[in-house]
């Protein structure tokens, strides 16, 4: 028996030691980070809003953290695939996520397998942005009421090109059709440029996507917008009506794009990025890019973004609850 208690003595001092040397570690880690490229995780693909947001916001953190941040696109699933990367990545401040609303609040709400979406550590908000339904020019119609009615009168033959199954505006577009009743059939797609694509080529009828990645198209007339899912209409773009105004007063909904770390970033590190973020989003390079692209430039403390997400989540959940929307 002393033999036995000596070797547990030995065992609980090593396992002691051990403790201690990985808070040092870690410590004297985050004292010296960042000392090496960031990675920053974009879970769509290059050109869309969500990259597009993170190139801007990933150039000024380099700037202010004095190490580059390399933005990586993890693409698939409708941002499942780059979300899960980052939450299990480690969480050593050398691996962050660009994260969107449709990852952090939809696919969480459509999907069971999306558990490690909540350990996430929330960062800042970086931006904010109304969603815009845009339809094929080659339809001849140009509102809500016109598209709604062509569609009954041909069910079953128009399309709805979303950027993946459970993205935002996946979930945003089924909610029109259960709202408006028009029986459109919804073909997912890698991100949304190629639904953009698609509709522009009359391979669908119907899309919705934050503005920015289709400023272009609808200023060259190859999109004809129907609504925005702002409060306001939109000064770039005044003379498309909000979602109220459209008669579909509950799709007055927001996206939003903002920094996130994995579960178990030390605090400090969690701590320096978020005044990173502060000072980033503030300068004349962001607030510019941003404003080309039609964002709001939003910095928040982290508990303000987990706000934000429980009540993107919520909101999504009775929606999907009341429209009894199924992704199978």
């Amino acid at each position: 028996m002393p033999l036995l208690d000596a070797t547990r003595r030995r065992a609980g001092l090593l396992l002691a030691l051990a403790a201690a040397s990985l808070f040092a570690s870690t410590a004297a880690g985050a004292d010296t980070w960042p000392s090496r490229p960031i990675t920053l995780i974009v879970s769509f693909e290059p050109g869309g809003s969500t990259d597009i947001s993170a190139r801007a916001v990933a150039q000024a953190l380099a700037g202010e953290l004095k190490q580059p941040v390399v933005v990586e696109n993890r693409t698939g699933a409708g941002g499942r695939i780059g979300t899960k990367a980052a939450a299990l990545a480690r969480p050593d401040g050398y691996t962050l996520l660009w994260g969107s609303g449709s990852s952090l609040t939809a696919a969480p709400v459509l999907y069971p397998d999306q558990g490690h979406v909540a350990t996430l550590v929330p960062v800042s908000l970086g931006a904010t942005q109304s969603f815009v339904f845009v339809i094929s020019p080659t339809l001849g119609v140009r509102t809500v009421q016109e598209f709604v009615a062509l569609a009954k009168r041909q069910p079953g033959q128009l399309n709805f090109a979303s950027a993946g199954m459970g993205s935002s505006n996946h979930l945003l577009g089924e909610i029109f059709l259960a709202a408006t009743g028009a029986p459109v059939v919804h073909v997912p797609y890698k991100g949304a440029v190629m639904a953009k694509d698609a509709v522009i080529r009359g391979e669908a009828q119907l899309m919705d996507e934050v503005t920015s990645p289709l400023i272009g198209a609808l200023r060259a007339g190859q999109l004809v917008p129907l609504f925005m899912t702002g409060e306001r209409r939109d000064p770039a773009f005044p003379d498309i009506p909000t979602a109220a105004e459209a008669g579909l007063p509950e799709m007055t909904i927001q996206g939003f794009f903002g920094l996130l770390a994995p579960a178990g970033t030390p605090p400090e590190i969690v701590a320096r990025l978020n005044e990173a973020m502060r000072t980033a989003l503030a300068s004349e390079p962001v607030a510019k890019a941003f404003g080309n692209l039609g964002f709001t430039t939003v910095y928040s403390t982290p508990e303000e973004m987990a706000a934000r997400i429980a009540d993107g989540r919520a909101t999504y959940a009775r929606i999907v609850k009341a429209r009894q929307i199924r992704v199978d």
